[in-house]
């Protein structure tokens, strides 16, 4: 792993900016980018899934490029990747581990337990897949471990 990771640290408000856009895509895999500082988010970008696939997704090249310069243009890094499995599993699958390019960035799946989602973040280096804790942090820096 290029960089040591040992946790994600999320807003609750970008936690549901993630949630609202997996719930509204339930006919796609929802896909976007989390932004920050000190592994701690700063923006979540939702972003197209031009595959329009349940179990397959494909960021929009030139929305991520416009973010990933606005990341530039706030001195933040890119945090993390966040899509949805819509049909499992709950963790990587062997596409994500194939198809995964970004070492050092964590990989947030979500996928359903029955009616309510779940979401779990994920290193994914070549075939070496560890799992990450996500936190939700309000700003007086009270936390509730996710994942």
């Amino acid at each position: 792993m290029d960089r040591l990771i040992e946790k994600l640290i999320l807003r609750p408000d970008h936690w549901g900016i993630m949630l609202a856009d997996v719930n509204g895509r339930t006919k796609e895999e929802a896909c976007g980018l989390v932004g920050g500082k000190d592994h701690t988010s700063k923006a979540v970008f939702p972003v197209t899934n031009i595959l329009h696939s349940r179990s397959r997704y494909r960021m929009d090249p030139e929305e991520q490029l416009k973010i990933f310069n606005q990341l530039d243009e706030n001195q933040w890094e890119l945090l993390a990747i966040y899509h949805s499995h819509l049909q499992g599993p709950s963790g990587p699958s062997s596409i994500d581990i194939i198809e995964a390019m970004y070492p050092g960035v964590i990989y947030l799946i979500w996928s359903r337990l029955g009616r309510e989602w779940d979401c779990q973040g994920y290193l994914i280096d070549k075939e070496i897949v560890k799992q990450v804790p996500i936190f939700l942090v309000e700003d007086d820096q009270s936390s509730d471990q996710i994942g």
